[in-house]
């Protein structure tokens, strides 16, 4: 008797897609978390600040700026507080399990990407912690987008129209995770222009192009992602669950580099 090989449901084929993506991101989110957790928290339990200007990019540890000092330390810690969290709202199974902790957690959440967000502004644009005029406008339209989509989530949820609430949440979390994928995707311009002999410029194009990217790049991959849901054709499913695959494997690698050569390094 012969065994037919049953292929996968194109549903399934997307959610496999979708699942794939979520724990490549995961592993080199948690791995960022770790490096904010060693660098900036052993800073803090060790008191050697002025070891957080070992990242020359960015206004650290300034003597005698407390107020400076302590938005800088509370945006980083702070980012890996959001991190977390976020990570916690997108398992289904822990959403089940502890329906309440879901809630509670996406309240932390929001709340504190509002004030990474704020922080964020003040470091920008009142303290002058700046990489490039193209920088400072992409992460300001990153944040006011933050800003929305939070409002809205929470607007939706209080409203229980949770489908509105899950899009929205879902945009919020790609849109505070932009400062991860702007790292992530420096690795991976490096890794291709490298070998060219190019080197990324912060004031650059490529830096530019790769920072508006981090965040709307997710946004227009997960709208896509939304489409295909909803989407009829069987074709829909099946490219976008192929194209995650191949973003998942993007990701693992982007994560791995920076890991490697831009967070290892200066722990």
């Amino acid at each position: 008797m012969k065994t037919l090989l049953r292929l996968p449901s194109p549903p399934r084929v997307l959610s496999a897609g979708a699942t794939l993506w979520f724990v490549t991101a995961t592993l080199g989110q948690w791995a960022f978390v770790a490096f904010i957790a060693l660098f900036f928290g052993g800073a803090v339990a060790t008191g050697d600040f002025a070891g957080l200007n070992a990242k020359p990019h960015v206004t650290g540890y300034v003597p005698d700026d407390l107020v400076g000092n302590t938005q800088f330390l509370g945006h980083a810690l702070l980012g890996g507080l959001v991190t977390l969290a976020g990570t916690w709202q997108l398992i289904p199974a822990l959403r089940r399990r502890w329906p309440a902790v879901h809630r509670w957690n996406g309240r932390l959440f929001l709340a504190v990407a509002l004030m990474v967000t704020f922080t964020g502004f003040w470091l920008v644009w009142a303290r002058g912690s700046r990489l490039g005029i193209g920088s400072d406008v992409s992460i300001t339209l990153n944040g006011l987008l933050i800003v929305a989509c939070a409002v809205l989530a929470w607007r939706s949820a209080g409203r229980r129209d949770f489908a509105a609430h899950r899009r929205h949440a879902l945009r919020a979390w790609l849109l505070v995770n932009g400062v991860w994928f702007l790292r992530i995707g420096i690795m991976l311009a490096g890794l291709v222009l490298t070998p060219l002999g190019i080197t990324i410029d912060y004031q650059g194009a490529t830096f530019i192009l790769v920072s508006f990217a981090s965040w709307l790049l997710p946004l227009v991959v997960l709208e896509l992602y939304f489409r295909a849901e909803r989407a009829r054709p069987v074709w829909a499913k099946i490219a976008m669950g192929s194209v995650l695959g191949l973003l998942a494997l993007l990701t693992l690698a982007g994560s791995l580099a920076a890991a490697a050569f831009m967070w290892w390094p200066v722990l």
